[in-house]
This record gives structure tokens, C-alpha cells and sequence, in this order.
């Protein structure tokens, strides 16, 4: 499974962000890229038009928020990854709370593009480095962790886990 972080362009310069433990760390797994409202990604736009990579987030509003995003979906446009064949390629919004949601009101392909989730029951967010802004939302490292998790990938989720305790507990 590769992971595409749609990146943020605050995010870049942020000691905080946990989506750099996960690119350095597994750089054939997880590559990002810079979003733009003016100018998306081509290949991803693709990609995600075609469904070979699906949008990593909620399926609707009520249920906790997976990424650092909280969505206005219809439930039947999304599949929880627990009860589905995992897919090849997941897009993870790499942003705080309020970015994640600008970028996908102002996204039109991130609107439209099909979505999976993580089971309701995840466990609350560890990460103490900002402030949480959305009940039980995780951090991206996190999101990554769990999504390894269940697609049978313990070695590379205990290292990131490894790799994001350290980065949270330097406070």
C-alpha cells in the first residue's frame, strides 16, 4: 500500500508534522504532495478520478475523525477499511484541522473522490505536540500507523510508532 500525503503548504515548515516521520522513514511507501487550489497534482486528480487511490477520512461527521479532516460525506460514498480489501494507494490530508477542511472545500476532485475510513472505535489521538481540534481526530502518523495495523504491516507500524513517540515527547 502506498501512502500519498496531501500536504499542506504550512505543513512543510512545521517541527510538528508527523507526516515527515513517515516519508523519511518509509520513503518507497509514502511520498507527498504539496496541494494547491490553483493547480492540484495531475496524476493524483487521476488517480483519485479512477479510484486507484481512495481519500483516507470519515465516513460521515458523526463518526471520529481519522486524518486531521472532518468530512460532510454521504455515507454510501465511503467503506470502512476494516470490512473491505485494503486499497493499493490511500491519499491522507496532511494539514491541521481547518486547513484539511479548506482544502477540501476547495478541492473538487477531494469532493468527489471515493473514501475509505478506520473503524469508529480507533483510540484517542496520543499526540500532545498541538492541540487536538476535533474530538477523537489523530495526527497523520497516526492514521498511517492504524492503516498499517490492518493490512498486516506490525513491523513498519511499531517503527513509525516508535519514531512518533520519541518526536511526542519532546515537549
Amino acid at each position: 500500500m502506498q501512502i500519498i500525503l496531501l500536504t499542506h503548504e504550512r505543513e512543510l515548515t512545521r517541527k510538528t508534522n508527523t507526516g515527515q516521520l513517515a516519508l523519511a522513514a518509509f520513503p518507497e511507501e509514502v511520498k507527498s504532495i504539496v496541494w494547491s487550489r490553483t493547480a492540484p497534482d495531475n496524476d493524483l486528480v487521476a488517480m483519485l478520478a479512477s479510484q486507484q487511490a481512495k481519500l483516507l477520512f470519515p465516513a460521515s461527521d458523526t463518526e471520529p475523525a481519522l486524518s486531521n479532516a472532518q468530512t460532510l460525506l454521504a455515507p454510501a460514498q465511503s467503506t470502512l477499511i476494516a470490512t473491505q480489501r485494503m486499497p493499493s494507494q490511500v491519499v491522507i490530508l496532511d494539514a491541521t484541522w481547518q486547513e484539511a477542511r479548506k482544502m477540501l472545500r476547495q478541492s473538487p476532485y477531494l469532493k468527489t473522490a471515493a473514501r475509505v475510513s478506520l473503524p469508529p472505535l480507533m483510540p484517542e489521538s496520543a499526540f500532545i505536540l498541538r492541540r487536538n481540534q476535533q474530538e477523537g481526530g489523530l495526527c497523520t502518523v497516526e492514521c498511517i500507523i492504524a492503516l498499517w495495523r490492518q493490512c498486516g504491516r506490525a513491523e513498519q507500524a511499531t517503527l513509525l510508532a516508535s519514531l512518533f513517540t520519541e518526536l511526542n515527547s519532546h515537549t
